[in-house]
């Protein structure tokens, strides 16, 4: 069994209880052991093995929370980019990893994944935004971590999705008016739209995958 040490970020943004729930069940189901941490202590995130970023709010209000946490940005870039740490972006925590965000006037993102935040307008105007509820995927390039989840549903709260500047970093999609980025991937970077802490045994099973995940 192989022992690894997650930190799920606190930013003051996120669903942390459930986020931290969630990623127990997923251990213990997984074939590895470890400790699940919430924190946002740069030394802690340094010596971890996994990363999740979750996220719920507001874009300019998340990212200006996460910014003024001295050294948070720097350790997790640390850990994402010179050390390919695997990181998981849930939500919010996926779209602060956008170059730009339009909601509530323009932002600027941490530039992970290329492309912008923009408002869900689903061609369907009977369609009420947010979308929230359960909603299906559609995965269109197969990766180690969708194991057993490709059109399987999962939960989303969002008015805004990730429009991404790189077609192949959209792993997979889900039709609500329109075809939005569910699933974005850039090299160890993932990140979801919905929210695998709040889609019961399926989200589990994501969890599960991205642990086990070696990119």
């Amino acid at each position: 069994m192989k022992n690894i040490a997650i930190a799920i970020i606190d930013y003051e943004c996120g669903n942390l209880h459930s986020a931290l729930k969630s990623i127990e069940l997923a251990k213990d189901k997984s074939s590895i052991s470890g400790d699940v941490v919430i924190t946002n202590d740069p030394d802690t995130i340094l010596k971890s093995d996994r990363i999740v970023l979750p996220g719920v709010g507001a874009f300019a209000a998340c990212n200006e929370k996460f910014n003024n946490i001295g050294g948070l940005r720097e350790a997790i870039e640390e850990k994402v980019f010179k050390l390919s740490t695997p990181i998981l972006g849930i939500c919010i925590g996926l779209q602060l990893m956008a170059d730009k965000s339009f909601e509530d006037g323009e932002h600027v993102g941490l530039s992970w994944i290329p492309g912008e935040v923009r408002v869900l307008s689903p061609n369907d105007k009977e369609l009420k935004v947010p979308h929230i509820g359960w909603n299906n995927i559609l995965v269109k390039r197969e990766k180690s971590f969708l194991s057993n989840i490709n059109g399987a549903d999962f939960y989303f709260v969002h008015s805004y999705c990730f429009q991404a500047k790189e077609s192949e970093n959209i792993i997979a999609e889900t039709e609500y008016g329109i075809p939005f980025a569910s699933i974005l991937s850039k090299d160890n970077i993932i990140g979801t739209q919905f929210h695998p802490e709040k889609s019961q045994g399926i989200g589990v099973q994501f969890l599960q995958n991205f642990m086990e995940w070696r990119p």
